[in-house]
């Protein structure tokens, strides 16, 4: 078995099942004739030996686990076959999750391919669609978030923060944070659905991403990281400028627009109005975007699944290891 002793809160641990060597990070393990490697794998991927073993570790920036504390650790034992049932169990309703993700990333694949198919690689533009500047196609826009102090989060009006998107869909909804705003505030500051908003500080390889506003359940403000906007629906569809905006063309005009400073970066409403979009018919735009929903709604569904996965492998694991399995 392979532990990696580097940052143990990743919780690296591998079954290969071809030889070979590791690096100096990894620590090779051969388990003894009374300890099956599979039910090892799975007792030190529980969260509480997880959490143990970053504990033990010692170095600030990059903690690492020395083989000797590992070695120390006491690990339950039960007889062999049992080990070897309890991490069959725990196998099967892994294996179940690592569908799930499969199935996911497939979906995030067949947007890109999609896109592709429709209309083209963007930076060649095969298909001779005419070009414009993102200024020239926003109907209000872009306009800097709200900067509230940490004080007055706990309450409120939801907020949208920077790590409930990615990918050009807001997956964090219902779990935003709360803050106080006046009416004034929650006027200026008011996301609308299909609006676009944009990451314009982060580190360099989030920065610039965005994701289109869903029909929202309340009245919603976002913070002053991001920046809002939202197109000419005569023009251009937002479901398909979103979908853009996520191509490794616009990417790169982030980059080459992108200031940067000590372990942040930035972009400013100048540069996000002078991205270049093409822009083929509207019909053909709204096609696309109504096929993007279509997959982005079974990838609702198989993020549920695997949300109910994921408890039920937690469940197991406890009981696993607790003797009630």
């Amino acid at each position: 078995m392979l532990y990696g002793k580097l940052r143990p809160y990743l919780a690296k641990i591998a079954r290969p099942t071809f030889a070979g060597v590791c690096s100096t990070d990894i620590l090779p393990i051969k388990p003894g004739p009374l300890l099956d490697r599979d039910y090892l794998s799975h007792f030190l991927r529980q969260p509480g030996m997880v959490d143990f073993a970053n504990s033990r570790a010692t170095g600030a920036n990059l903690p690492r686990l020395s083989p000797r504390v590992l070695a120390s650790f006491e690990i339950l034992l039960p007889p062999l076959p049992e080990q070897r049932r309890i991490a069959a169990i725990l196998d099967q309703a892994d294996t179940l999750r690592t569908q799930r993700r499969a199935a996911l990333a497939q979906l995030d694949s067949l947007t890109r391919s999609l896109f592709l198919d429709m209309f083209g690689d963007p930076v060649t533009n095969p298909k001779g669609w005419p070009r414009f500047k993102l200024g020239d196609l926003v109907a209000t826009g872009p306009q800097n978030g709200l900067y509230k102090p940490s004080t007055d989060y706990g309450s409120g009006t939801p907020i949208l923060r920077i790590d409930a998107f990615y990918d050009g869909v807001v997956t964090k909804l219902n779990s935003l944070k709360r803050v106080r705003v006046s009416p004034e505030e929650a006027t200026l500051f008011g996301l609308a659905c299909d609006d676009i908003v944009i990451n314009r500080v982060n580190s360099i390889e989030y920065l610039g991403k965005s994701a289109i506003i869903p029909p929202l359940p309340e009245p919603t403000v976002f913070e002053s990281n991001m920046m809002r906007f939202s197109v000419q629906r005569d023009r251009v569809d937002p479901g398909f400028v979103v979908q853009f905006l996520q191509t490794p063309y616009v990417k790169a005009q982030i980059l080459s627009g992108s200031k940067n400073a000590v372990n942040q970066s930035s972009i400013n409403q100048q540069d996000v109005k002078g991205f270049l979009i093409n822009v083929p018919p509207l019909p053909l735009q709204q096609t696309f975007a109504t096929r993007v929903q279509a997959i982005e709604a079974l990838k609702v569904q198989h993020r549920a699944a695997l949300a109910e996965l994921n408890a039920l492998f937690a469940s197991l694991q406890q009981r696993a290891f607790a003797g009630t399995l």
